[in-house]
This record gives structure tokens, C-alpha cells and sequence, in this order.
């Protein structure tokens, strides 16, 4: 009877030992692959963040890599993301390869971005690359859609639209501030923008909503592809001097500053025309494709049709035109004349931005839409210091306590510290009458 015990005794330790080497072995297979799966992941991140003048990035090894991740670690919002990413670089690196894109290509890398979003519940927090994955949903069928619309394919252009929608892609909030922009162009005119949001959420509202399509909103990066001018132009939309072979021949080139001038033909302004020195706007040295073009068509307009920037796009990209840019709250509008008072008509403009409802506070689970709802408290701001140099302290410090109740910081967060910092400054500058 003891020999049995014993007999068992050695069975039951082989057993355990047995059992602590296979949980042992797995372990360390589960170390060795989530080792691996974080190593593919960085790899195909740091990949990805490669891309400058002298180096482009191999965005085939990244899906490669990132593939790999998330059939192991599924539940990694990140990698989800930058699998998207990567896909839709895949699909179309720049806006001159807008055109090459891929409907299931297109598809495939909105999946993902949805993935990242589902996994994050809807408030992704995991590093950026540029964009936040809902702005890359809207901006991958916003690219789709731009080459139906090239093809003269209507129908799935706004297909693509409503799926950008259906995808949270885009916000109704963000979709109240774009129609407030419209609604600061006169009709007919010329509406010029820069960036992604810009771009699609323009293309959204005249497309699905049928809104305010009498505006010519033009994207100030793509006037530098060779495709996007001269479907403008083939569709009326670009009035330049340029002939369609000339167009093509506009190139970056050196720009010594200079003065130019554009006529005025606009019988409700008086018989005047502009001066101003036209720096160059890039890198010191240069004027782009998209700036001549530019410039080109505002001399060529005349002032016949109101020109209108949106309020972001910065100087350069406005050919330094700020003495004659007239705030309208969320654009800047061309005027023939430098620098003139326009607060009252300000105030009265702002006095009609809209409230942002709080009934669904989802606009805030994506931080490009933080960034440019803040462009609310800026129209406020610029008023404060068109008062302040106009020598009304009193009126700027009330445009600035106007934003404060108007987008309390719980309802409108600053996107950086910096900003909210500058914010305060200047409202202290304006408590004790100081010019702004």
C-alpha cells in the first residue's frame, strides 16, 4: 500500500511539473508575441512619421506590420488607427494622387478608423498622426467623392458624402459652424479655404444638403495640384487669364517682394484700385503654384465677384492681403479700401453666431473639431482688437467677456494651454484699457 502511495505520490509531481512547464512555455509564447506585436507596431509607427523631403515612407511595409498587429491584438484602438492611415496612403499619398483612389481601398481604411473608434468609445486617445480618426473618415470618402465628381459621377459623389456621415465621419455641430461660414458669403462668390475639413464638409452641405450652392469655395493646397485648377477652370468656376495649356505651365518659382495691383471694375466701390507689397510666401524665396494662381484670378475678378478667406487661412496664403481683409466673423472679406471701420457691422454679425448646443456634446470626442469650433472665439477676439486700434478699450473688453458667456470653457475647450493662456492675457490688457 505504501509503494502505491509512493507510486502516486511521483505520478502527481510529474503531473505538476508537466503542468507548470506547459503554463510556463505558453507564458513566455504570449510574452514573446505581444514582444513582437509591440515591436511591429512601433516599427510600422516610426515608419510612418519618416515622411520628409529626403524620405518617403514605405506605407506598404507599414500595412504589412500593422496587419499583423491587429490579427493578434484586435482590441488595440492605435493600431487600428494607424492601420487606417496606412491604408489610406496607400490609396492616395497626396492631393495630386487624389485622383487614384481605390473604392475598396477606401472602404477597408474608413473600417479601420470606425474600429479605432468603437474601440475607444468614440473618443480615441491614442497617439495622433495628423488627424483625428473621425476627420480621416470624412476625409477618405471626401476623397472618394472628389473622384466621382471628376468623373462626372454625381450620384456616387454624394454616395460617398452620406457615407461619410453614416460613418461619424461628420458632426451636426461641426456641420451648424460650416453653414455660418456660407452664410458670411455674399452670392456668387469666391470662398477660399485650407484643410481637410474645409474641403468636405463644403462639399457635404452643397452636395447632400443642397446648401448655398451658388458659392465657389476653392481649397488653397489643391490649386497646387495640376488637376484641381484645371478642372475649375474646364467647369467655369476658375476665371483666370491662363489658357488651359498655360495653367498647366504654373509653376513654384523664385518671387523677389514687389508691388502689385488689382483694378477695381465693381460699380458699388468707387472707381479705385489696391497697392500692397507682395512678399514671397514660401520660404522666403518663393511664390507657389496655388499663389499665382491666385493672384491671377482676384486681378483678373476685379472685385466683380466678392472675395471671401476663411478666417484660419493664415497671411501667406492670403498673398499678405491683411490690410485690406475685412473681418466678417468667420471669413475675412477683399476690400477695395485699406483698413476700414467696420465694428458696429461686426458686432451686430457675431451678435447672430450661434450658441453651441450641448443637447449632444459628441463634437468633443474629436479634437480637430475643438480646434476649429475655437474659431468662434476668435471672431470674437479679432473684434476686441479692431475696437482696441479703433480707440474703443470698452468695446474690446466686451467682445471678449461676450466670448467667455457666449463658449464657456465646459462647452468649448481651449485645444492648448497656450491658447487659453493668450486668451486670459488679452483679457487682462483689455480690463485696464490697454491697446490690444
Amino acid at each position: 500500500m505504501a509503494l502505491n502511495l509512493n507510486r502516486v505520490c511521483i505520478n502527481m509531481n510529474k503531473l505538476f511539473l508537466y503542468i507548470f512547464s506547459f503554463i510556463f512555455s505558453v507564458t513566455a509564447l504570449y510574452a514573446q508575441v505581444g514582444n513582437e506585436t509591440t515591436a511591429n507596431l512601433e516599427k510600422a509607427k516610426a515608419e510612418m512619421k519618416r515622411n520628409r523631403l529626403d524620405f518617403a515612407p514605405d506605407y506598404t511595409q507599414a500595412v504589412n506590420l500593422l496587419q499583423k498587429v491587429v490579427s493578434v491584438d484586435s482590441l488595440n484602438a492605435e493600431a487600428w488607427y494607424y492601420y487606417g492611415y496606412a491604408l489610406d496612403r496607400m490609396n492616395s499619398f497626396d492631393g495630386e494622387t487624389m485622383l487614384d483612389v481605390d473604392l475598396r481601398q477606401t472602404i477597408k481604411a474608413s473600417d479601420a478608423f470606425q474600429k479605432s473608434i468603437e474601440l475607444s468609445n468614440d473618443a480615441y486617445k491614442g497617439e495622433i498622426l495628423l488627424l483625428d480618426p473621425h476627420t480621416k473618415i470624412l476625409s477618405v470618402w471626401g476623397t472618394q467623392a472628389y473622384r466621382y465628381l471628376y468623373e462626372n459621377k454625381r450620384d456616387s459623389a454624394e454616395w460617398c458624402m452620406r457615407q461619410a456621415f453614416q460613418r461619424g465621419g461628420i458632426n451636426k455641430t461641426v456641420v451648424d459652424y460650416f453653414r455660418q461660414v456660407l452664410d458670411e458669403c455674399t452670392p456668387g462668390s469666391y470662398l477660399f479655404t485650407n484643410g481637410d475639413m474645409y474641403l468636405y464638409y463644403l462639399l457635404y452641405l452643397q452636395m447632400v444638403d443642397r446648401y448655398r450652392v451658388d458659392i465657389r469655395y476653392m481649397d488653397l493646397n489643391l490649386l497646387n495640384t495640376r488637376w484641381y485648377p484645371a478642372w475649375l477652370q474646364t467647369k467655369g468656376l476658375l476665371q483666370v487669364s491662363y489658357s488651359a495649356d498655360e495653367l498647366q505651365k504654373v509653376i513654384a518659382d523664385k518671387w523677389i517682394a514687389q508691388k502689385v495691383t488689382i483694378k477695381n471694375k465693381n460699380e458699388k466701390y468707387s472707381d479705385s484700385a489696391i497697392a500692397w507689397t507682395l512678399l514671397p510666401t514660401y520660404a522666403n524665396k518663393f511664390l507657389l503654384r496655388s499663389d499665382r494662381i491666385i493672384l491671377n484670378l482676384i486681378q483678373q475678378n476685379a472685385f466683380d465677384r466678392d472675395v471671401f478667406f476663411a478666417g484660419d487661412v493664415p497671411s501667406n496664403m492670403r498673398l499678405f492681403l491683411d490690410g485690406y481683409m475685412q473681418s466678417k466673423g468667420l471669413t475675412y472679406k477683399l476690400i477695395p479700401q485699406l483698413k476700414t471701420d467696420n465694428t458696429f457691422e461686426l458686432e451686430i454679425r457675431l451678435k447672430k453666431l450661434e450658441h453651441i448646443s450641448t443637447d449632444s456634446k459628441s463634437y468633443l470626442n474629436n479634437r480637430d473639431n475643438i480646434q476649429l469650433l475655437n474659431n468662434y472665439r476668435f471672431a470674437y477676439t479679432t473684434a476686441a482688437f479692431i475696437a482696441s486700434q479703433n480707440n474703443q478699450p470698452q468695446k474690446a473688453l466686451e467682445f471678449i467677456e461676450s466670448a467667455e458667456r457666449k463658449y464657456p470653457e465646459d462647452v468649448l475647450p481651449f485645444f492648448a494651454e497656450e491658447t487659453k493662456n493668450w486668451f486670459l492675457q488679452l483679457k487682462q490688457k483689455a480690463e485696464k484699457n490697454e491697446k490690444l
